[in-house]
C-alpha cells in the first residue's frame, strides 16, 4: 500500500504541496525506526520493519521531484533521523536508510557546492563501520548486502561520487548517473520486475522520465522473443524475489 500511494503521487505528477504532505505520511510512520540520541533503537517485528522499509523507499521515490532549495532545508533534519535508524536491526531497513541520505546530500552538494552536514567526521565514521562490518550477530548475507551498498553510499556522501550503472534493454541503454535516477529505476524495477526492460522500450511516460526520447520501432515477430541476457536477468529476478519470499514466509514462523 506505500509503495503504491507513493507510486501514484509520483507518476501522477501532483503539485508539490500534495506531494510533501503524503511524504510526512509516509515518514511518520518509517521514523519510529528512528533511535533517538544516545538510546537504542526499538525493536519491530520483521512484518512492521518491512513496512517501514516500504514507506522509506517511496518517500525517496517521492524527494526526487521536489525543488532542491526544499531538499537543502530538510536534509540535516533528515540525516539525523536516518542515522538513527542505522541503528535498526533489519538490514533492508539500514540499506534504505543510508540510500536516502545519499539522495538527499546529491542535491544539497549541488545546491551549494560548500555545503557539509552537521557533524560530518562522525557521520562519515559511522558509514565506514557500516561499509565493513562484520558482526557475527548478522548473517553472513546480510553482511555481505549491507557492505557493499554501504560503500557506495560513502563514496557518495565523502566524496560526492554518483552511481554509474548502465542498464540494457533490446538495442538501447539507460545509464544510472545520479542517485535519484537509481532511486526511480529501483522502484519500477520491485513494481514491474523482469517486465521493467518491456516498458523501458515501449512505454512513453517511463521513457519521458528517464529522458529516453521516443519508443524505436519495434518488430512484432520479435515482440515476445526476449534476448538471451534478457532472460537470464529475468530468472535471477524472479529467484531473488522467491527467496526472498522464503525468508519472509521463515521470519513469520519465527514469530509465532
Amino acid at each position: 500500500v506505500a509503495s503504491a500511494l507513493a507510486g501514484l503521487c509520483f507518476i501522477g505528477g501532483g503539485e508539490v504541496a500534495e506531494v510533501m504532505k503524503t511524504m510526512k505520511v509516509l515518514e511518520s510512520i518509517f521514523a519510529a525506526s528512528a533511535a533517538k540520541k544516545n538510546s537504542v533503537a526499538p525493536t519491530f517485528s520483521p512484518e512492521t520493519c518491512h513496512l517501514h522499509t516500504a514507506c522509506l523507499n517511496g518517500w525517496s521515490l517521492l524527494s526526487t521531484v521536489l525543488n532542491p532549495s526544499q531538499i537543502y532545508e530538510m536534509v540535516d533534519r533528515c540525516l539525523v533521523m536516518f542515522e538513527g535508524i542505522f541503528q535498526s536491526t533489519d538490514v533492508e531497513l539500514r540499506i534504505s536508510a543510508g540510500e536516502a541520505m545519499v539522495l538527499l546530500l546529491e542535491t544539497a552538494y549541488d545546491y551549494d557546492e560548500d555545503f557539509e552536514p552537521d557533524n560530518f567526521e562522525e557521520l562519515v565514521s559511522t558509514l565506514k563501520q557500516l561499509a565493513t562490518d562484520s558482526s557475527k550477530s548478522k548473517s553472513k548475507k546480510d553482511r555481505k548486502e549491507q557492505r557493499s551498498s554501504f560503500r557506495d553510499v560513502l563514496r557518495g556522501v565523502e566524496e560526492g561520487e554518483p552511481p554509474s550503472e548502465t542498464i540494457k534493454f533490446g538495442k538501447e541503454v539507460l545509464k544510472l548517473d545520479s542517485w535519484a535516477r537509481k532511486c526511480q529505476y529501483d522502484w519500477f524495477c520491485k513494481m514491474m520486475g523482469a517486465g521493467v526492460n518491456y516498458h523501458l522500450s515501449v512505454n512513453e511516460m517511463i521513457r519521458e522520465i528517464f529522458e529516453l526520447g521516443a519508443p524505436l520501432l519495434i518488430d512484432k515477430n520479435n515482440l515476445n522473443k526476449p534476448s538471451k541476457s534478457e532472460r537470464n536477468a529475468a530468472n535471477q529476478y524472479a529467484f531473488k524475489l522467491r527467496t526472498q519470499a522464503r525468508n519472509k514466509n521463515r521470519d513469520k514462523r519465527a514469530v509465532v
